[in-house]
């Protein structure tokens, strides 16, 4: 069976789509979202509301705490077994997100590494301690190819690129080829003309400010979960935390988030065009028309 990945940019509509989807074919879905995986952070990652998922049960939601060690093989192994749950299920899986990573993963499967070395580790966050910002800048010198895949407060997988060059001598990014593709999944790409995705940003994070983003934040501060966890220095995250510690006012605070994640948006753009065979799905198109497109594609009519 053919199972779609419904990806895009963020803040285009995948979510909703989705759930729509799922209703019309009798679905679940799987995140593929790489902070929709951590508890108690709701708002500042735009999960679906908790009623939506009693409705259209969701997967790879609220898996691991802000503080919790996870990377991209245990996110691929909990999702295939997700997928398997709901094939057993008789119902189809529906994967949706738009976490490169962890959407590369899926498709084209994982290579098996060195085993980690926590004195490597630790002497990489030390100089990254020492001089905030050299293990990107000293990725960028060693293997380009991920430093332009990584996000780059995503402190996590840069310091695993460099261990991987460090104990291999290799780039991270050229053992990607020894995955194995698993040919099941196709890739759709939800999106919106770059004006009106522009548009919907602002107006997510205005939202997020309104439902509650500030005290989420502030929440997870008094809980014990320190604004240097690589989770706290996400999109909006970070910026949020700066407002909280009176470094910067609200507006700059909201400026700031919105500027970032349009930023973001034109990377997961550029990421997602890197896939030759990803089928293109303009959401301003008839919900019904896109949804038959889908289905035919999938040739789950057949």
């Amino acid at each position: 069976m053919k199972i779609p990945i419904l990806a895009g940019p963020t803040a285009a509509g995948k979510s909703e789509f989705a759930v729509e989807f799922a209703k019309r074919v009798d679905g679940e879905i799987i995140s593929v979202d790489s902070m929709q995986i951590y508890k108690y952070m709701d708002v500042g990652t735009s999960k679906v509301d908790r009623g939506i998922r009693s409705e259209v049960p969701h997967y790879m939601i609220d898996v691991v705490e802000p503080n919790e060690e996870f990377n991209v093989k245990k996110f691929r192994e909990m999702a295939l077994e997700a997928v398997e749950r709901i094939l057993s299920k008789g119902k189809k899986p529906i994967l949706v997100g738009g976490s490169g990573l962890y959407i590369e993963a899926i498709k084209h499967g994982i290579f098996e590494g060195p085993s980690k070395n926590e004195v490597i580790r630790e002497s990489l966050y030390d100089l990254e301690k020492e001089k905030p910002g050299a293990l990107r800048n000293l990725l960028k010198f060693v293997d380009p190819v991920a430093f332009s895949k990584f996000n780059p407060n995503d402190l996590t997988r840069i310091v695993r690129a460099l261990e991987v060059f460090i104990l291999t001598g290799t780039p991270i990014s050229s053992l990607w080829s020894k995955r194995e593709k698993d040919e099941r999944f196709v890739l759709f790409v939800l999106y919106r003309e770059r004006k009106i995705l522009y548009e919907l940003i602002n107006k997510r994070v205005d939202k997020m400010l309104n439902e509650g983003f500030l005290e989420e934040v502030s929440n997870l501060m008094k809980m014990g979960f320190s604004p240097n966890l690589s989770t706290m220095k996400s999109i909006g995250y970070k910026e949020v935390v700066k407002y909280l510690k009176g470094q910067v006012s609200l507006e700059e605070c909201t400026e700031e988030i919105k500027k970032i994640t349009r930023r973001y948006a034109k990377r997961q753009f550029t990421w997602f065009k890197r896939y030759k065979n990803a089928i293109w799905l303009d959401l301003s198109r008839d919900r019904e028309f896109l949804f038959n497109k889908i289905i035919k594609i999938l040739k789950w009519g057949a």
